[in-house]
């Protein structure tokens, strides 16, 4: 009878294991977000962001200050859009607020004739001129026409997954947060892309925080920059 009891015992035991298992399994083979997901409850660094400037593009007038590297820019309707430019087309809006930062936004971007999509970009520690891109930090997903995720630092990639959820004409969440160098990017409530700077840049006041895409229309509303 001992013996009945503890083989039932072990029964039940073994089955629990391989029923939580399964599930971890399947979402390993179909999820690339998976890891990332498990990361933020593994690994999160909760911050108290308070809103440092707020863009709603009612008026014209609120980008008259902002430079523009590339590309053709509007705000019409409400919201701010990427309406022309051969290739990048980027806006910076608001000086740096210090490390660390978040950056919330909602966009939508439209495929062109041939049904290829650009990039959703925040650019940290940005400057005006051709070197907007390189010089600090720029934070994109749709990729490549809309293949990968990618992290890059002064112009070259730190991380990146091939994964991109974005389609043509829906509206995201945009949130990125930077937490000297831990970095999180969110598209609607979703972690998408996760990575650690070991060597963060120093964030220089004097350097922008910017949004830029590749050879789409983006249209953009409700940008938020907030700080600790």
């Amino acid at each position: 009878m001992k013996n009945y009891l503890r083989y039932y015992y072990l029964y039940i035991v073994y089955s629990m294991i391989i029923i939580n298992t399964i599930p971890v399994i399947w979402a390993q083979d179909h999820d690339p977000s998976f890891f990332l997901e498990r990361s933020r409850s593994q690994n999160t660094r909760t911050v108290i962001w308070k809103p440092e400037k707020t863009f709603r593009f009612d008026n014209p007038s609120e980008i008259t200050e902002c430079p523009i590297p590339e590309g053709k820019w509007e705000v019409d309707n409400g919201t701010l859009r990427a309406i022309g430019g051969d290739r990048n087309r980027a806006i910076l809006l608001h000086r740096n607020v210090g490390d660390p930062v978040c950056v919330e936004f909602d966009v939508t971007n439209y495929a062109d004739g041939e049904g290829r999509l650009g990039d959703i970009t925040v650019l940290l520690n940005s400057v005006d001129g051709k070197a907007f891109f390189g010089h600090g930090y720029a934070l994109t997903t749709a990729s490549y026409w809309n293949n990968c995720t990618t992290f890059y630092k002064r112009g070259k990639p730190i991380a990146r997954t091939e994964y991109t959820p974005v389609v043509s004409g829906k509206t995201y969440h945009v949130i990125l947060e930077f937490n000297n160098g831990h970095i999180r990017y969110w598209l609607d409530d979703r972690i998408i892309l996760e990575a650690w700077d070991e060597r963060p840049l120093e964030i220089d006041s004097e350097c922008w925080i910017g949004i830029r895409t590749w050879s789409t229309l983006m249209v953009v509303d409700n940008v938020v920059v907030k700080k600790r």
